[in-house]
């Protein structure tokens, strides 16, 4: 089984790979199988708008990367400002 966490503040719908959607309101949760995992929900698990966990302890679960916002403070603390006089 597979867990997905929606992160977002606002629902939202997935097509699985077999027939059917999944919908998820804002940071709900919700368990599917192994098999109806889409290439659709694994772009949004890297994109940081779901969190996919693996529940059944087999496969080791994709590491968290990290999101967009942390990426841009990276990048702002590796440049410094400097202030005209």
């Amino acid at each position: 089984m597979i867990e997905i966490r929606n992160l977002q503040f606002q629902p939202l719908t997935f097509n699985l790979s077999g027939q059917g959607t999944l919908h998820l309101g804002p940071r709900e949760r919700k368990s599917i199988a192994r098999m109806d995992l889409s290439a659709e929900i694994k772009t949004a698990g890297k994109r940081g708008l779901v969190r996919i966990t693996d529940l059944t302890g087999g496969a080791e679960p994709e590491p968290e990367k990290p999101t967009a916002t942390e990426d841009a403070a990276a990048d702002e603390a590796k440049t410094t400002s400097k202030r005209r006089k």
